[in-house]
């Protein structure tokens, strides 16, 4: 015999929530990111092309990321 495990509704912790509620808050607006994120992607990624250029060195990192947002920062300040 299947015992199927039913949960009550007041009790914490249970799944009050449907599924088409998980799916109204996925939907919306598209994805947007905010200034801060933008320049946190646009650093990243900056970073990375200067990591590939330097043929793929490890443990260079951080200056990297410094030489990014200096050249960054610069593009800005044109």
């Amino acid at each position: 015999m299947v015992r199927e495990k039913v949960s009550n509704p007041t009790t914490p912790g249970s799944a009050s929530t449907s599924r088409g509620d998980q799916q109204d808050e996925q939907s919306g607006p598209p994805f947007q990111i905010s200034k801060a994120g933008w320049d946190y992607e646009r650093i990243a990624r900056r970073a990375y092309e200067l990591y590939l250029q330097r043929g793929q060195q490890e443990g260079r990192d951080l200056e990297d990321w410094v030489k990014a947002e200096q050249q960054l920062a610069g593009e800005a300040g044109k």
